[in-house]
């Protein structure tokens, strides 16, 4: 069977962050603690769930066992992103200092909206099912989002509960976090316009009711 190592380079959380190193306007060291913040650990997680600390031990592993000749092999724009990442230091020493941030943000509490604004791909990582709220409608054909979803559970019922409870999770997730900060809740909005605090409020209230009365 063929061997394709250089997926430590091209996939993962580690592969994400050189991503946002490379191409995004961010400092490095916010985009740590937001994955900090993506991937805190909760008490259900699974134990073996990646985490900072092995993430931080693959990067020390990374930065011993580099080799050119390996890293040669990597796909041309998984190179390119690494090289942009690491800009004037070498690999290994690039690897070591993400290895430190990374170890250093698990060390202290989830960095603060109003220090380390919410980014896009905090909104698609955490809150996915509030990127579309009623994509099963079509030509706005229901006169209020309220209309939208009761058609929507009227037609997936009684499987319905696969979709509406990771939504109602988000949706009371989302209200929480906007109540407790100003700034995230600013951020989601400029974000994701369309998920108003109304229509996450629709979005629990009629969740919520359906489930009690049809699978209570």
């Amino acid at each position: 069977m063929a061997l394709h190592p250089e997926g430590i380079f091209t996939s993962g959380p580690i592969a994400h962050l050189v991503a946002l190193a490379a191409d995004g306007p961010d400092p490095l060291e916010w985009e740590v603690l937001r994955l900090a913040r993506v991937t805190r650990s909760d008490h259900w997680d699974a134990a073996w769930r990646h985490t900072a600390q092995p993430l931080a031990s693959q990067l020390d592993y990374m930065a011993t066992a580099f080799s050119e000749a390996f890293f040669a092999t990597c796909p041309q724009d998984t190179r390119r992103a690494w090289t942009a990442a690491a800009g004037t230091k070498s690999m290994p020493e690039f690897m070591t200092e993400l290895a430190m941030l990374i170890r250093l943000a698990d060390r202290q509490w989830p960095a603060g909206y109003e220090d380390v604004p919410l980014a896009q791909w905090e909104v698609r990582s955490q809150f996915p099912l509030l990127l579309e709220l009623d994509s099963w409608s079509y030509d706005e054909e229901h006169g209020s989002y309220e209309e939208s979803l009761l058609a929507f559970i009227e037609a997936e019922h009684p499987f319905c509960f696969y979709e509406l409870l990771p939504r109602l999770t988000q949706a009371l997730e989302v209200r929480t976090l906007s109540t407790q900060s100003d700034a995230f809740a600013a951020s989601f909005r400029t974000l994701q316009p369309a998920a108003t605090p109304e229509v996450l409020d629709t979005l629990a209230r009629v969740s919520f009711t359906h489930l009690t009365e049809h699978h209570g």
